[in-house]
């Protein structure tokens, strides 16, 4: 009984939704400012280049804070390449010895900064040179 005189007063009502108002936005502000936001999709879109082969990967980023750096390593049979890019870009472009062809290995290192504690998250993606 007491449960639906606390509901009917609008009073309560007001301060239930502001409370719900406030751990909604506690629990944003914690995916967005605390979590990371994971690496995801990485993949190699083109090959370029006669004499000197660079690779162009892609990628995106979950919800949740850039990462400060992100250090991609790709892998296709003899030739490999490397990168380090901020956590602000999208796409780069790996400097190679030789035109890759096969199956690829991206590794992607991301390193974060979150509460002033360094954390470095590594995920792999695969798939075929185009």
């Amino acid at each position: 009984m007491r449960h639906g005189l606390i509901m009917s007063n609008p009073h309560a009502r007001r301060r239930y939704l502001w409370y719900a108002l406030w751990l909604g936005g506690g629990l944003w502000l914690v995916r967005v400012a605390i979590l990371p936001a994971l690496v995801r999709a990485a993949r190699l879109t083109g090959i370029s280049g006669a004499g000197p082969t660079y690779a162009t990967i892609t990628w995106s980023y979950g919800y949740g804070a850039r990462p400060i750096s992100v250090i991609f390593d790709l892998e296709a049979g003899e030739v490999t390449g490397s990168i380090t890019t901020d956590g602000d870009a999208l796409e780069a472009e790996i400097p190679l010895g030789a035109p890759p062809s096969g199956p690829y290995q991206l590794t992607a290192s991301a390193t974060y900064r979150i509460l002033g504690v360094a954390r470095t998250i590594v995920r792999r993606f695969a798939g075929e040179t185009p």
